[in-house]
């Protein structure tokens, strides 16, 4: 009986912190891989290293370090100063040229915190790097016990 399972938040910030990414991210209210995501980041642990998240292009960007490139032509993803396009990539990629998660403010999470947050990008959307292993060798009971909620809100569970 998932769907019908109803979560709860660690803390009142935890809470307040959630509803600050619903209003930045409306999908939370109705799409699960966004609210599993969100109730992870949401948790003070790993909100407090977010930043301004009016500044985030999408929810695990903070994760990132990004470069300035110059390109030829422009597409969607593309900005121009005084007719030069540039573009934002990834400032690194693994071998098979997919996205290297770091940056500083992911650097500061704890082992748990990282290993937790690599969990809320898989629920999202199946990012690679995630190790259950490693969570579970990692995480506390209170992490666990996040890990195992952000797994109901994924299956349809609710928060409430």
């Amino acid at each position: 009986m998932i769907k019908g399972r109803n979560v709860q938040f660690t803390s009142v910030e935890h809470s307040t912190n959630f509803q600050k990414l619903k209003e930045k991210y409306p999908q939370v209210e109705n799409a699960s891989d966004y609210r599993s995501a969100a109730y992870i980041v949401a948790l003070p642990d790993v909100f407090n290293l977010v930043g301004d998240i009016n500044q985030l292009e999408w929810l695990f960007s903070w994760c990132y370090e990004f470069k300035t490139v110059t390109v030829e032509e422009s597409d969607d993803w593309d900005y121009s100063r005084n007719g030069t396009y540039y573009r934002r990539d990834f400032k690194e990629l693994d071998e098979q040229g997919n996205m290297v998660v770091g940056g500083s403010r992911f650097a500061g999470l704890s082992g748990g915190g990282r290993r937790l947050t690599l969990a809320a990008m898989n629920l999202f959307n199946g990012a690679k790097g995630f190790d259950l292993e490693d969570g579970l060798c990692s995480w506390d009971d209170r992490l666990f016990e996040v890990f195992l909620n952000a797994c109901l809100l994924r299956k349809g569970g609710r928060i409430g």
